[in-house]
């Protein structure tokens, strides 16, 4: 580690220096990561008008123009559905 963060290294069980931190946003690859993506995009959804199936957390729906629009997603894929292209 460069000399300006010397002072927080500590020394491991087999003498390794490690530096812990404390991250100030999600980290890609971690679960409490994939909850925070998740929650944000529930809210952003429910913000623009989608409702959440009931029986499949993963899928959305909105009525537009008198039909509906679904939007499923997994991880981060997303994919959505309309009559209108």
């Amino acid at each position: 580690a460069p000399q300006i963060y010397r002072k927080y290294v500590t020394l491991g069980t087999k003498g390794e220096p490690m530096l812990y931190v404390t991250l100030q946003k999600a980290l890609y690859g971690c679960l409490r990561s994939a909850l925070l993506f998740y929650l944000k995009l529930v809210a952003d959804l429910e913000g623009e008008g989608f409702r959440l199936n009931p029986y499949n957390p993963c899928v959305a729906n909105k009525m537009v123009d008198g039909a509906q629009m679904t939007l499923t997603f997994h991880v981060d894929d997303i994919k959505i559905s309309d009559v209108n292209p």
